[in-house]
């Protein structure tokens, strides 16, 4: 693997990607074949396709025939219900079912809670569309999951908020309001913290094949979902089957790992890959 495969900028973020539904897109490449992997990806919540754009043009590099279908993520999102889910993401679930129904595999990489809880509605609408789990040779999981401490969720709903002058001051309260109406609402309907659900959820085996590896890629340094968050949550994987893949960066910010040291992350990526059932 070569430092070369992620670029530092890209002149057009994800301007060769088609919208195919809410918050979903679609590159095709003219070569496409099923007997290269659909790569699933799940973003984080609010990126700027500036940065996710960063992701797909390195996989493109990796799997130069492959279709890569990318489901976005804002804030509303985290709160949708199911069906809600299962309606809005149908276009690219139509797709995964295609690829798998000519025996093709699938690489699915989603970041922090806002992609996890994406990649949760998924799993949750393929199987109820499918009667089975999401098939997967590999599974990467960047910057999460998270716990929804306090001050973690109030650092990442900050930052997806507009960059006005009028957000940048009410922003702030505007988001302690929302994290409080959350923690009442979940107090009075004895209702468990979402993030909790998410994480027990992403080890949940009738959702997601414990025949595919796992890589945790995470930051001592990242301010948003912490670095011990992330090892619970891998250990209590593995304990439970899965064949995970610890990888900690130490000062690059969330969802960002891949800037510190991009051979180190694409090789476990690519190693995960070729370990995985096939």
């Amino acid at each position: 693997m070569t430092t070369d495969t992620t670029p530092t900028t890209v002149s057009k973020p994800l301007f060769d990607f088609e919208k195919i539904g809410h918050n979903s897109f679609v590159f095709t490449p003219s070569l496409y074949t099923f007997k290269q992997p659909l790569v699933l990806i799940f973003s984080w919540n609010a990126g700027a396709a500036k940065h996710i754009a960063k992701y797909t043009v390195s996989y493109q590099k990796l799997f130069p025939t492959a279709r890569i279908v990318l489901v976005r993520c804002n804030t509303p999102d985290m709160f949708r219900s199911g069906a809600q889910y299962r309606k809005l993401l149908s276009p690219a679930l139509d797709l995964v079912k295609e690829h798998v129904a000519q025996r093709g595999e699938i690489l699915v990489h989603h970041f922090s809670n806002g992609g996890g809880n994406q990649v949760i509605e998924f799993a949750k609408a393929y199987k109820a569309s499918t009667g089975t789990v999401l098939p997967m040779r590999a599974q990467i999981i960047d910057s999460g999951p998270g716990k929804g401490e306090w001050m973690r969720s109030y650092a990442a709903i900050i930052l997806s908020l507009p960059r006005t002058l009028l957000w940048r001051i009410l922003g702030p309260i505007f988001v302690h309001l929302l994290l409080t109406t959350i923690f009442i609402f979940d107090k009075v309907t004895r209702r468990e913290n979402k993030a909790i659900v998410m994480a027990k959820e992403l080890n949940n085996a009738g959702l997601f094949d414990r025949r595919a590896p796992r890589v945790y890629l995470y930051s001592k340094a990242d301010k948003m979902v912490g670095h011990d968050e992330v090892e619970e949550h891998a250990d209590l994987a593995a304990s439970h089957g899965w064949d995970v893949a610890k990888v900690k960066f130490e000062k690059s910010p969330h969802a960002g790992h891949v800037r510190e040291d991009p051979d180190r992350y694409w090789g476990k990526v690519m190693e995960a890959w070729k370990l995985g059932p096939h």
